[in-house]
């Protein structure tokens, strides 16, 4: 893997969404990927943006319309403007005002790890704009317990450094060498924001982490599992899962495709030598199989809003 020969999204967009100044990248035409990332506002990877699917938006943006945002008080995007929005429910409302404001239909929702959990709320919630579903690597979503904080604690660096953003994403992936130093640059470009130390003060000096953001996070878990096991998931569904995952066990794929197969169509894809960024550390791989996912769904399918 050649990392360094993928060049940056580059020429980022901006739009008002519901009073927040929000960044996303846009290329291609035809069937249209929608890419959320993952991490959340105020985590350790605060450095996160939607320029981690660098080594994907490009070679499926010659095949199709690429889409991807900065969430709500990650990358580029502003914080959320009320303390009551330090959600992941505000965070999925953002994504869909996006997607609406953009004029989105039909979309290949694409989620990573945290990100794969909003991304499962779109498409449980707005099933009108959702063609289909892809989960990479979401111990949030998987109804097995994350491991990521036990994973990934004990830092020997202070947070938002450049040793402290390679500590996590070495931590994160299979092989250390899938680390470049083009991602640790990108992570340290957006930890530098002005946004980052707000958002910190927000979620653990005045609280907002444990009264408002797990709390909600943990009710909306609790209901999309049930949903999904009742059948409300509308669209074909893919999960990539990295075998050698030690933050989000691998039997979490399968938990889910159990979960969800009884009703809708699913496909696995289990990356060996891999960990927790299939997209990252198995690109050109993840590429292939995405395209064959996409191409086939559209083959089949009527459109959503029909």
């Amino acid at each position: 893997m050649n990392v360094a020969s993928t060049p940056r999204m580059r020429d980022p967009r901006r739009i008002d969404i519901d009073g927040v100044e929000t960044t996303y990248f846009e290329a291609g035409s035809g069937e249209t990927i929608f890419f959320v990332y993952g991490g959340h506002f105020g985590g350790a990877d605060a450095g996160s943006s939607a320029q981690a699917w660098d080594l994907n938006f490009g070679p499926l943006s010659s095949q199709f319309r690429v889409v991807a945002l900065d969430k709500l008080g990650q990358g580029r995007t502003g914080n959320p403007k009320r303390d009551e929005d330090y959600t992941m429910a505000a965070v999925v409302s953002h994504a869909a005002g996006l997607i609406k404001a953009l004029g989105l239909r039909d979309l290949h929702i694409v989620g990573h790890s945290r990100g794969a959990f909003a991304a499962t709320r779109l498409a449980l919630e707005y099933p009108e704009l959702t063609r289909s579903l892809t989960m990479v690597s979401s111990g949030t979503t998987s109804p097995l317990i994350s491991t990521n904080e036990i994973r990934l604690a004990g830092s020997p660096h202070p947070f938002y450094t450049r040793e402290s953003a390679r500590f996590t994403y070495e931590g994160y992936c299979h092989d250390p060498r899938a680390v470049s130093e083009d991602w640790i640059d990108r992570s340290m470009e957006i930890s530098s924001l002005p946004r980052v130390p707000e958002c910190m003060d927000k979620m653990y000096g005045e609280g907002l982490y444990f009264r408002t953001f797990i709390p909600n996070l943990a009710r909306l878990k609790r209901e999309t599992l049930q949903w999904l096991g009742e059948g409300r998931l509308q669209r074909p569904l893919q999960i990539f899962w990295g075998l050698n995952d030690q933050t989000a066990d691998v039997g979490g794929a399968f938990e889910l495709h159990d979960l969800v197969s009884p009703h809708q169509r699913v496909e696995v894809n289990i990356f060996g030598h891999c960990g927790h960024f299939p997209y990252r550390e198995h690109p050109a791989r993840f590429n292939q199989l995405m395209s064959r996912f996409v191409r086939k769904v559209a083959a089949q399918a009527e459109p959503a809003h029909a």
